[in-house]
């Protein structure tokens, strides 16, 4: 029942699927690679809302105000934007297109390696708290949130 435990196995089930993705070869089996590409999906989404549950929990003063949010249309928000944020960070850092002008990719390009290092940082340490104090957030865990936050917003 307590969130860094759920994150322990939210977070496992996404190195999993990532696994099973790079062993695959898509050529050979592209509706496996759909189905991986759909488990990844789904996978990342339950990943980011228990850390958005986690940060609520733990940083919920120090949180990045999201006043802007109300300038997103309204089904980007119901259908979890955290996620398309994500996805859109991944494809910019692996050069993948997306309708963004150039000069816009020159300045996204260094706040999504920014967000992705931060992400990468927040499961580590969290996967480090959960196996040796699941039930506290001390100091440190708390800073690389407070950092993931602010950057996660500066990326939306």
């Amino acid at each position: 029942p307590r969130l860094l435990s759920q994150f322990f196995f939210a977070d496992e089930r996404v190195t999993r699927v990532v696994a099973e993705i790079n062993g695959l070869d898509a050529e050979l089996d592209p509706q496996q690679y759909l189905v991986l590409l759909n488990q990844l999906h789904l996978s990342q989404a339950h990943l980011l809302a228990i850390l958005e549950r986690i940060m609520e929990e733990c940083i919920p003063t120090q949180r990045h105000s999201r006043d802007y949010l109300v300038k997103f249309p309204e089904e980007l928000l119901v259908d979890n934007l955290g996620n398309h944020m994500l996805f859109a960070a991944e494809c910019l850092l692996a050069g993948t297109f997306l309708e963004v002008e150039e000069e816009d990719g020159a300045q996204l390009r260094p706040r999504a390696r920014n967000l992705l290092c931060s992400l990468e940082l927040v499961r580590t340490v969290l996967r480090e708290q959960s196996l040796s104090q699941p039930g506290s957030y001390p100091e440190p865990v708390r800073a690389v949130l407070v950092q993931f936050d602010r950057l996660f917003a500066e990326f939306e």
